[in-house]
C-alpha cells in the first residue's frame, strides 16, 4: 500500500510539472494541432486546421478500455451541445491502439452514447498536452491552453468563460500588477488610443523613486509585447477568419495609429471586410461536411 501511494505520488508530481511546462509552452499563443488529417479521423465531421482557427477547442482524451473516459463521452456532448452554435468545437482524442477490430468498438461506443462531435486518433496540441484518458484539455480563440486536467465539469466551465471572452476587449497588460499605476490599470485595452498614456509612463521610467520607474518600465514592456501578439493573431486570422481579422485590425489602428504596420493594415481592410462578407453569405447554407460515423 506504501509503495502504491509513494508511486501515485511520483505520478502527480511527474505530472504537474509537465502540465506547468506545457502551460508555458502554450502561453504565447497561436496553438499548433497535430493528427487532424485522413488517416486519424475515425468518426464525425472532417476538420482542417482552419476550422479551429478562432474557435475554442475543447479536446477530450478517451480509450474503450479505460470505463470512466467512456462514461463521460455523455457529458462532453453535452457541452457540445450547449456551446456548438457558438465559436466552439469539440474534437475527441482516442488515444488507444487503434485496428479494425478497435475502430469497430470505437464506432459501436460512439453511437452507443449518441456522440456527435468530431473524433481523431492521438489528435492533440503540438506539443501534446501531458494527462491520459477522460483529460480534458481547453485552448482560446487566441490559440492558447486555458485548461487542462481530467474534469469534465470544470473543463466546460473553463470552455464556458473562454467562449464569453470572444469580442471582448483585450487586456494589453493583463499580466502587470498596477500599484503605482493604479489609476491607470483599466486604461490599456485594444482598440483605445494609448499614446499620450505610454509618453506619460516613458517619463516615468526615469523617474528617482525605483518603484516608479520600474512599475512604468514593467507596463511599457506588456504593451510592447501585446503589440507582438495582436500581430501575429492578426496574421493568423487573414485566411482563416477575414471577419475577425478586420476586427482586430480597426482595434489595432485605433490603439496604434502610427506603428510601421499601420498602412499596410489600412491597405488590407477593404478586402478583409468584403471576404469577411462573403463568408457571412455562404455560412446561411452551410455545406454538409460530415464524416462517416
Amino acid at each position: 500500500m506504501k509503495e502504491t501511494a509513494i508511486s501515485f505520488a511520483s505520478f502527480m508530481k511527474g505530472t504537474l510539472a509537465a502540465i506547468c511546462l506545457f502551460a508555458a509552452l502554450c502561453a504565447s499563443g497561436s496553438a499548433k494541432w497535430k493528427n487532424l488529417d485522413d488517416k486519424s479521423h475515425i468518426a464525425g465531421e472532417k476538420l482542417s486546421t482552419s476550422d479551429l482557427v478562432g474557435r475554442v477547442v475543447l479536446v477530450y482524451y478517451w480509450d474503450v478500455s479505460h470505463e470512466t473516459s467512456v462514461r463521460v463521452l455523455v457529458e462532453i456532448e453535452k457541452v457540445w451541445n450547449s456551446f456548438k452554435a457558438k465559436k466552439f468545437i469539440v474534437v475527441g482524442s482516442y488515444i488507444g491502439v487503434r485496428n479494425e477490430t478497435s475502430d469497430a468498438n470505437i464506432k459501436e461506443t460512439l453511437k452507443k452514447y449518441n456522440v456527435t462531435f468530431p473524433v481523431y486518433h492521438h489528435f492533440s496540441l503540438d506539443p501534446p498536452s501531458p494527462g491520459g484518458p477522460a483529460f480534458v484539455c481547453v485552448v482560446n480563440h487566441r490559440g492558447m491552453c486555458v485548461f487542462n486536467a481530467p474534469n469534465a465539469r470544470q473543463g466546460a466551465e473553463a470552455a464556458g468563460k473562454a467562449i464569453s471572452a470572444i469580442g471582448m476587449p483585450i487586456n494589453l497588460c493583463a499580466d502587470v500588477t498596477f500599484k503605482k499605476f493604479k489609476s491607470l490599470e483599466t486604461q490599456f485595452v485594444l482598440g483605445k488610443n494609448i499614446t499620450s498614456l505610454v509618453k506619460k509612463l516613458e517619463k516615468a521610467t526615469k523617474s528617482k523613486d525605483t518603484e516608479i520607474a520600474s512599475e512604468a518600465q514593467s507596463i511599457i514592456s506588456a504593451i510592447d509585447s501585446a503589440r507582438g501578439e495582436v500581430k501575429k493573431d492578426i496574421e493568423t486570422y487573414r485566411k482563416a477568419d477575414p471577419a475577425e481579422a478586420s476586427r482586430l485590425i480597426t482595434l489595432f489602428l485605433k490603439t496604434w495609429p502610427k506603428d510601421d504596420m499601420a498602412e499596410d493594415y489600412k491597405a488590407v481592410l477593404s478586402e478583409l471586410k468584403k471576404a469577411a462578407a462573403e463568408r457571412k453569405n455562404q455560412e446561411k447554407a452551410p455545406a454538409n461536411k460530415k464524416g462517416d460515423n
